[in-house]
């Protein structure tokens, strides 16, 4: 099966190996790299020690290309540039970790020039967010269609699923790491239901709570989106007690209180690794 690596911008996806004669070989994913919040306090042994945050870190992907002639080989070198080479930050996905991508800032371009015509190339990339995504969010889930990768091994559990219509449910995070949202994790939670004294949503693993005090219609729309709340496309943060809700690795077990009904909600985010 032939090895492949695509560039995911906004508007349109771009195929690298799809160009003759430039083969993908490998990739090199260097270790994660951690801020760490630490403060000394004279009299006092060691540190106090505070939440660290995760660095960017490297990725390098290395080809192989093989020019017809020496003008081919110049010409694919400047074309290669200009394609990797982009004001705005992109993705990158490579088929040897087929569920995953990449957030990247291009760093560099190596090449070593073998043989007049032909050369070993090596794209250099900044994962800026400090961690890789899964290829697809939530709301595309399916453990069968094979686009889907777990860091602690599969997860054969047929039951998983992101939208429910009950107030007891379950949400599997495949996540390498806890979700959120005041770590720029993407986590968006659309919600449905009809009250008129408003409602709560608890996570019974992490103990967050999420309230909102005001009426709801079934056909009104209402969007957790990271830390913020909004009603009909609306903030309604005065509505609410500004809680985050957040995903802990696995399995995680939320319950819905209030007299509410037309009740549905969904979750919808990406699985993020270290």
């Amino acid at each position: 099966m032939k090895k492949e690596v695509k560039l995911i911008t906004n508007d349109k996806t771009i195929n690298l190996t799809n160009f003759d004669n430039f083969i993908y070989l490998d990739f090199v994913e260097n270790d994660v790299q951690m801020n760490t919040n630490t403060i000394e306090i004279n009299g006092v042994d060691g540190v106090l020690t505070g939440a660290s945050s995760f660095a960017p870190f490297d990725l390098e992907l290395n080809f192989i290309f093989s020019g017809v002639d020496i003008k081919d080989y110049h010409l694919f070198k400047s074309k290669l540039r200009s394609i990797v080479y982009q004001r705005e930050p992109y993705y990158v996905w490579h088929s040897d970790m087929p569920g995953k991508k990449y957030a990247v800032l291009p760093s560099a371009t190596e090449i070593e020039d073998l043989y007049s015509r032909n050369g070993k190339v090596t794209l250099k990339f900044s994962v800026f967010k400090g961690y890789s995504e899964s290829l697809y969010l939530t709301d595309q889930f399916s453990l069968g269609d094979g686009k889907w990768q777990f860091e602690n091994g599969l997860v054969p559990d047929s039951d998983i699923k992101y939208k429910h219509t009950r107030t007891l449910f379950e949400i599997f995070n495949g996540s390498s790491d806890t979700i959120d949202p005041r770590h720029s994790h993407e986590l968006k939670i659309r919600i449905r239901l009809a009250t008129e004294t408003g409602f709560k949503i608890i996570n019974k693993e992490t103990g967050d709570v999420f309230e909102y005090t005001g009426k709801l219609k079934a056909n009104q729309s209402f969007v957790i989106d990271g830390g913020y709340a909004y009603k009909d496309e609306k903030r309604c943060g005065r509505q609410t007690n500004h809680g985050i809700l957040r995903l802990a690795s696995g399995y995680n077990t939320f319950e819905v209180w209030g007299k509410i009904s037309d009740f549905e909600i969904e979750f919808v985010f990406p699985f993020i690794y270290r």
